[in-house]
């Protein structure tokens, strides 16, 4: 939904779920929930014909197993806008997310762009549409809405981080990550380069977690969790305390917000956000060759060397070239004048035998 034209946002359902009628009906219910929640914001909602097939979506998957009813939100009707959609071109530039000349990097994570904008409105949209299907009233929908802002703070980072200008200087994110990371430099997180994205299989899928996955971790925790007054050893260790529950909590220490003069003071942050193995099924089950789950390897790892050559400059190649015919010239004319002259050149004179009785 980032490059939704105008105010349109289309929303898409499975036309072979739906020929069953309690599915369709729950589908239209649906779409009229979310008609109903877009009242105020500055969403047009529309759907495709009914026969034009679901795009690629979550929701295919659990269409495997049974039909149930579902939407798919999207900025387009029929083609996607998004030339690069989920690889590694979409990004600030093909996203067309602009800022103002004169911003730094730090306040650029806190500009509400326009993209930020109109993801809000799709969050609010989403979240009323939620609230009336589990049965809230619409007199409370007002009650419901996206902050822009923080919007921005997390599509910023995010595209920041796409595009590789993740820099050491952006305070919000560097008061998310624990103190010995920020002084050592962790490069894993903090690195300027390209972020990883590869994701390991067999043994190293209990390997390091990527950067990536630390990145948004140590965002929804900050976003979501709560700020305890527990120090260091406590927070590292909760399961020492009895008001704590590390079953139902994660405790992260973070290095807290940081002035321009100063250096943040740490404190122990209690969120609900866990991470978990993306494992196949087909793994756990050793069923390799089932069609249900998704079975891939890993690519050789092997090393690839180049040779590299440089090239000299166009008079230098000609000026080679002419003495190289100069020399063949030469050498032709050499050889012509020795063989026509061999006789001369290699005869020896005739000595006068001499006999012996």
């Amino acid at each position: 939904v980032g490059l939704r034209s105008g105010r349109s946002l289309w929303m898409h359902s499975d036309p072979v779920s739906r020929k069953n009628e309690s599915v369709n009906a729950e589908v239209l219910d649906l779409m009229n929930k979310m008609q109903s929640a877009a009242a105020g914001l500055n969403v047009s909602l529309g759907h495709p014909l009914f026969t034009q097939p679901l795009p690629p979506s979550s929701l295919q998957r659990f269409l495997r197993a049974r039909p149930i009813p579902g939407l798919v939100l999207a900025d387009h009707q029929t083609l996607f806008n998004n030339r690069y959609y989920e690889s590694m071109y979409d990004d600030v530039e093909n996203l067309n997310v602009t800022y103002p000349p004169d911003l730094s990097p730090d306040e650029q994570l806190v500009y509400e762009t326009d993209a930020a904008k109109s993801l809000a409105e799709v969050a609010t949209l989403v979240a009323r549409s939620l609230y009336l299907q589990a049965g809230g009233e619409d007199k409370s929908l007002s009650n419901i809405t996206a902050d822009p802002k923080i919007v921005s703070h997390m599509t910023n980072t995010h595209t920041h981080t796409r595009a590789h200008t993740l820099t050491h200087n952006m305070h919000w994110f560097r008061s998310l990550l624990p103190p010995e990371v920020t002084k050592k430099g962790d490069n894993s997180i903090l690195s300027s380069g390209p972020p990883q994205f590869y994701i390991g299989l067999g043994p190293r899928i209990h390997g390091p977690v990527h950067s990536v996955t630390r990145f948004v971790q140590y965002i929804l925790a900050n976003l979501t969790g709560t700020v305890t007054n527990l120090t260091e050893s406590q927070c590292q260790n909760p399961s020492e305390i009895n008001t704590e529950n590390k079953d139902l909590f994660s405790y992260f220490w973070v290095s807290g917000p940081a002035s321009l003069n100063s250096t943040g003071e740490p404190f122990c942050v209690r969120a609900s956000v866990r991470l978990s193995k993306a494992v196949s099924p087909a793994f756990e089950l050793l069923e390799y060759g089932s069609p249900n789950y998704s079975t891939w390897t890993e690519s050789r790892w092997k090393s690839i060397r180049a040779r590299i050559f440089l090239v000299a400059s166009r008079e230098l190649e000609m000026l080679t070239l002419g003495v190289g015919v100069a020399v063949l010239l030469l050498s032709l004319l050499v050889t012509y004048f020795i063989s026509s002259k061999a006789e001369l050149l290699f005869s020896s004179a005739r000595e006068t035998p001499t006999t012996a009785y």
